[in-house]
């Protein structure tokens, strides 16, 4: 037995090299970047550390995640969403609540963004959608359930029409995203993951939202600080988590997408997504860099 038999036989993955063969990790070019920079293949996995205010990333994930695509065509892509939207009869004065509530409230803290009185009006027009088209599920995937006095801004049909805008423009333009990135990294829109990261009281098996509107993203860094923001509730016991999925298992839910909303800051990439209407299993992947990976499709 030579040298490298022994070394073979001894040798054990990093944490680094176990976590980028994860599926929701495979095919991202910034875990790519993380997993090229070890050659050992045994270096931990370092998550970006937590910072208070506005989770941004930094500027070696936006040059790999070519952030200057989206943010070139945010005005044109806004513009076409607004078109969709117009063509398919909601009224101006609807679509402009819509905009001004996602481009200013959602991103100005918590408060303003789940209980401002233009959002509850976001998320009663889900929950009315939901208990028309989906009755034998509505609200079960969903913590905080709505107070039934609050007014929909959408009815449920103009509220399947934001559904139907987000994931037909989501078909028609992303692809173009994938065509210039490096062409290892992804292949189709299913290749594209979002993630959310949470500290989470506990752990559920099923997938359930806190609120009607969640944020995921397109990103890593964001997420993985949010994974490690505590509440005085989780402080003690919470669990820092980041749920994935392929770009498609949420895409028929998409409430609002960064660069479909006129001036809706770009720097995470969001989606905001309405909760599930069909049980969907966690599947938990393990534990990295002190925060825990769950997934689902």
């Amino acid at each position: 037995m030579d040298d490298y038999d022994v070394f073979l036989g001894n040798w054990e993955p990093g944490e680094r090299l176990r976590y980028s063969i994860l599926p929701q990790s495979i095919a991202d070019p910034v875990v790519r970047e993380q997993l090229l920079s070890d050659s050992s293949g045994e270096a931990p996995l370092e998550r970006t550390a937590f910072s208070p205010g506005l989770k941004v990333m930094d500027g070696s994930e936006s040059n790999t995640r070519l952030f200057t695509f989206f943010e070139d065509r945010q005005e044109k892509w806004a513009e076409e969403f607004r078109d969709y939207l117009l063509s398919r009869g909601i009224t101006v004065a609807k679509i402009d609540v819509y905009n001004e509530s996602f481009a200013q409230h959602w991103v100005d803290g918590r408060k303003r963004r789940q209980d401002s009185a233009e959002m509850l009006a976001i998320k009663a027009s889900i929950r009315d959608h939901d208990l028309k088209f989906h009755r034998q599920t509505s609200g079960q995937f969903v913590i905080n359930q709505m107070v039934s006095a609050s007014t929909p801004l959408f009815t449920p049909d103009e509220m399947a029409i934001v559904f139907e805008a987000n994931q037909g423009l989501i078909d028609a333009f992303l692809p173009d995203y994938i065509d210039i990135l490096d062409a290892t990294c992804y292949g189709t829109i299913s290749d594209l993951h979002v993630r959310r990261g949470v500290c989470m009281p506990t752990i559920e098996p099923v997938r359930r939202e806190l609120h009607y509107l969640s944020s995921y993203s397109l990103t890593l860094g964001p997420v993985e600080q949010f994974a490690q923001t505590y509440t005085p509730a989780t402080r003690v016991g919470g669990v820092p988590s980041i749920f994935s999925a392929p770009l498609p298992a949420v895409q028929t839910r998409i409430v609002a997408f960064a660069p479909f909303v006129k001036d809706m800051d770009l720097s995470q990439l969001e989606l905001v997504v309405a909760p599930p209407i069909a049980s969907t299993q966690l599947q938990y992947d393990g534990e990295f860099g002190g925060i825990h990976e769950f997934s689902f499709k």
